[in-house]
């Protein structure tokens, strides 16, 4: 018996070790992003010379304002940004200025993108007790105001998650957003789609993402905003 309980007591432990050892792994993609220019400390944020990271933050703000005030007004509008300007963001001006954004024990989010692809990264836990969660996902426009989004691969360390889940989850917090999503399967994959609405009520406005490129390092948006007024001089007066 007591042989029995040595041999149960050492397989635990391995379990135990080898568990330690998936969940301390770290995608290549989150220990490459280094934010330009600045020496992380040991809570990610940028220390020393981190001219450049505040410059590409700043850039990032400014960018997101513009874009902002462009799609707040009748016509066509774009905008491009790179990962490294938003993961200088990320790393300076989110903990700096919006700490409360993050939900508790998550910390120290980046992006990396590839061609069609998103690469979301970031530290779940507390204190030594941390893993780096990553999820990859394929994003397409395949009409406009039509994202289909997969979810190719989720892992705590080198554990695997259920994708599924985390598609479903995502799913209700983009309807919550006021967007419509609907979850299938297509070519034995689970895809989630998402539909932007747009509404021609009296006064409103509404928002046309026409085109959406994801590619090396970079992100560009473009589309309309149009009145209602446009719409109803688009679809012109009713026949009699």
């Amino acid at each position: 018996m007591r042989r029995i309980a040595l041999i149960c007591l050492g397989g635990l432990a391995l379990v135990f070790v080898g568990g330690l050892v998936l969940a301390r792994y770290e995608p290549v993609f989150y220990r490459s992003l280094a934010v330009p220019g600045a020496a992380a400390g040991s809570d990610g944020v940028p220390v020393g010379s981190g001219a450049d990271a505040e410059t590409l933050a700043r850039r990032a703000v400014t960018k997101a304002s513009a874009w902002h005030a462009s799609i707040s007004r009748p016509g066509s509008w774009e905008t491009a940004i790179s990962a490294d300007e938003v993961n200088a963001w990320l790393a300076v001006d989110l903990p700096r200025n919006h700490p409360r954004w993050l939900p508790p024990g998550i910390s120290q989010p980046r992006i990396a993108l590839l061609p069609r692809h998103a690469l979301l990264g970031a530290r779940v836990g507390y204190g030594p007790l941390t893993a780096v969660a990553a999820l990859d996902f394929e994003i397409q426009l395949r009409d406009v105001n039509h994202l289909a989004i997969v979810l190719e691969q989720a892992h705590v360390g080198a554990i695997p998650l259920p994708r599924p889940l985390i598609l479903r989850e995502l799913s209700r917090r983009i309807a919550r957003l006021g967007m419509v999503t609907d979850l299938r399967r297509l070519d034995g994959r689970l895809v989630l789609m998402v539909y932007i609405p747009s509404t021609h009520d009296a006064g409103a406005t509404s928002y046309w993402l026409e085109s959406l490129a994801i590619g090396a390092g970079d992100l560009l948006l473009a589309g309309e905003t149009r009145s209602s007024v446009e719409m109803s001089q688009h679809l012109g007066p009713p026949s009699s």
